[in-house]
């Protein structure tokens, strides 16, 4: 396929850093640092094309930080001005090598995903299990060790330089890569969260968190990707990321596609394959991007089911504090229910919908709280704003009765004589109300 040309002047084109600037404030317009770069648009758009042209352009500051779920990772935002030059590179470059990739890459592409992938590979299980050699069949999972931290700097613009002879475009790849002031790689063995910023290595690695990070990474793996398919002529192949999947026939055969993955890793790409990476049969249950995948289905991790009844479990607190409004926890919470849609989880679900019914069941009685104390006895909290008929306004009052022994159909004699509760309550808090709703974010400590 031919190159790519006329690059500077592409990514340089104003129109197109328009696009960028628009890609890059989706979702953060109230941001203060896109409200700042709104307010002289034009001239930021201006600065920032000059410095491209005459190749002044220098990588900001990044804001570094730990995302701890699923496993820790080292996170580098940068700010918003590079992330408008970012998204002006993949505007133009993302359309070219995205038709060179093949389709069972599934990483950070359009339509694509982790689900898709889980499909695929799924699809794939289902029908090998349905042929009567099934046994003779072995999945290899393969994964990269590492994979963002190790890239190296020196191949990797090898291969830009393929798609591209553009000596500009060499630059600015290069100025965004081999960042003089930020190292992003890790020795080999070295966990992100085990090793300090002065022990980072600086030839190689990429940071995560950046739009031209992910297109590099499919980049870089298109290399394997193509070995798979046309040396190797593995049909059963996918890949997410880092993460890949191949199915073959008979055990030989995959122990010595599986020696020359490896080897093609070390030497061509200079990386590692991940001890985690294993060789197993291809009827037998296999975790890949987040799901357990079987030639019965797709269930999900006993990791991600329990994170998500965390989740649902803080939501619902944050709900019933008053940290979150009704209507946001309920989408909150049916993001998780979604997530069950797609595979076997029907247990789950149903422990969602029942969060989902308490939830419901609170917005109807918001006007009173029970709260039960060690001792056995309760804290009742009344809120008679919370009724048309008892309500001032622009007031949101808060009443409390305290140490009230439980007694059966309390709950029922609470909603029967609440304005006689109400009259034997001490106020907690009489304060404005912001926008008309109840609970603002005073009272989120009044007891």
């Amino acid at each position: 396929m031919e190159g790519l040309h006329n690059l500077k002047d592409r990514i340089c084109d104003f129109e197109n850093l328009m696009c960028a600037y628009r890609e890059a404030a989706k979702g953060k317009r109230y941001r203060t640092e896109v409200i700042y770069f709104r307010l002289n648009l034009c001239d930021n758009i201006q600065s920032i094309r000059d410095d491209l042209l005459n190749e002044t352009y220098k990588v900001g500051a990044y804001r570094e930080f730990y995302v701890r779920y699923p496993k820790p990772r080292l996170v580098m935002a940068l700010t918003f001005r590079d992330r408008v030059v970012q998204w002006a590179i993949y505007r133009q470059l993302n359309p070219y090598v995205d038709n060179r990739f093949i389709d069972q890459s599934y990483g950070c592409r359009q339509d694509k995903g982790t689900l898709a992938a889980a499909e695929k590979l799924l699809y794939w299980m289902r029908m090998i299990d349905r042929k009567p050699d099934a046994s003779d069949y072995y999945i290899i999972k393969g994964d990269v060790s590492k994979f963002f931290y190790r890239v190296d700097h020196e191949e990797v613009l090898r291969q830009y330089g393929d798609i591209s002879d553009d000596k500009w475009f060499s630059w600015l790849m290069g100025t965004i890569i081999n960042n003089p002031d930020v190292p992003f790689g890790l020795p080999k063995g070295v966990l992100p969260e085990n090793c300090p910023r002065e022990k980072r290595i600086f030839e190689v690695g990429m940071p995560i968190g950046n739009l031209t990070s992910q297109e590099t990474a499919n980049v870089y793996l298109d290399a394997l990707d193509q070995f798979v398919k046309h040396v190797l002529h593995v049909h059963c192949y996918v890949r997410y990321m880092d993460d890949f999947m191949l199915i073959v026939k008979g055990k030989d055969v995959a122990n010595d596609y599986f020696a020359q993955i490896e080897e093609f890793l070390t030497i061509m790409l200079k990386l590692d394959i991940s001890p985690k990476s294993r060789i197993q049969k291809a009827t037998d249950p296999i975790e890949f991007v987040g799901y357990i995948v079987t030639p019965a289905g797709l269930r999900l991790r006993k990791k991600t089911r329990n994170h998500a009844k965390r989740s649902i479990n803080s939501i619902k607190e944050q709900y019933e504090s008053f940290q979150l409004e009704y209507d946001k926890a309920l989408e909150k919470a049916g993001s998780y229910r979604g997530l069950c849609k797609h595979v076997n989880a029907h247990s789950l679900e149903q422990w969602i919908d029942g969060r989902i019914q308490e939830m419901e069941k609170i917005e109807e009685n918001r006007f009173y709280e029970i709260r039960k104390m060690p001792d056995g006895t309760a804290d009742v909290y009344l809120y008679p704003d919370g009724l048309p008929w008892m309500g001032e306004p622009g007031v949101v009052r808060i009443l409390a009765i305290r140490g009230v022994v439980v007694f059966e159909n309390m709950e029922e004699d609470i909603r029967l004589r609440y304005g006689a509760w109400c009259a034997s309550a001490e106020p907690v808090v009489t304060i404005p109300e912001p926008c008309g709703q109840k609970g603002p974010e005073d009272v989120r400590n009044y007891a």
